[in-house]
């Protein structure tokens, strides 16, 4: 007993390191099709795994050889049966930092780094018109003759920093773009719609039960037309 103890820990990172590995290589063999999200389960007829991607679609057309084989390759990886493989669509890719930084990659590699702006700006508007309240791009690296840094944020967007609304309702992800002329960063940042702590929130569907100064709201009617006579 005190041996299956000490090697139960043991056994679970192994697990995870396995896990870690595939995922890896799922990243490495979809990259072109914005994978934004991989879980790996355990059902009673064997291993699953689900696939995110803003273009579940695109991706099983496409790579439905490529799906094949990933099974395979993991199912010989783990010593078992070749596991299922599910694709399904990401949650609000408009607001899902993976897929903005892939799409940037993509946009960059295709309409070179010198257009960095003009993508930077589009993918904030595309952000900040699905409800996001507030975002954040960070390119750096070798975009013009040398390497710089740039950040660019929507006006009147919210961007918090410190305390507990870091943690709250902010999401990033980093993507590295490799070019001829050298390597770029990539960095996004979106403040998801949710309510933040402290914020108050207005139901505007509610009708108000007075005028704001506790007297009824008939009381106020007669007093605007007395004074109207």
């Amino acid at each position: 007993m005190r041996r299956r103890r000490k090697m139960l820990p043991k056994k679970i990172l192994n697990s995870r390191v396995n896990e870690h590995t595939a995922k890896e290589y799922i990243l490495k063999k979809f990259s072109r099709f914005a994978i934004t999200d991989i879980r790996i389960e355990k059902t009673p007829l064997g291993m699953k795994i689900v696939i995110k991607t803003p273009k579940p679609g695109l991706m099983v057309t496409r790579g439905n050889q490529l799906l094949k084989e990933t099974s395979n390759h993991i199912g010989k990886y783990f010593n078992q049966e070749p596991p299922h493989i599910e694709v399904e669509q990401t949650d609000d890719p408009e607001l899902n930092p993976e897929a903005i930084a892939d799409s940037i990659a993509f946009r960059i590699s295709k309409y070179g780094p010198m257009k960095y702006k003009m993508i930077a700006h589009r993918a904030l508007d595309d952000i900040m018109r699905a409800g996001a309240k507030g975002a954040e791009i960070e390119i750096g690296g070798v975009i013009k003759e040398r390497a710089a840094h740039f950040k660019f944020r929507p006006n009147g967007g919210v961007m918090p920093k410190t305390g507990q609304l870091e943690q709250f309702g902010v999401l990033k992800a980093k993507k590295q773009l490799t070019l001829k002329r050298g390597s770029i960063g990539i960095k996004v940042t979106v403040v998801i719609p949710k309510q933040m702590p402290g914020e108050v929130k207005f139901n505007d569907r509610r009708e108000p039960e007075g005028a704001g100064d506790g007297a009824p709201k008939n009381e106020h009617k007669e007093d605007a037309g007395t004074s109207s006579s």
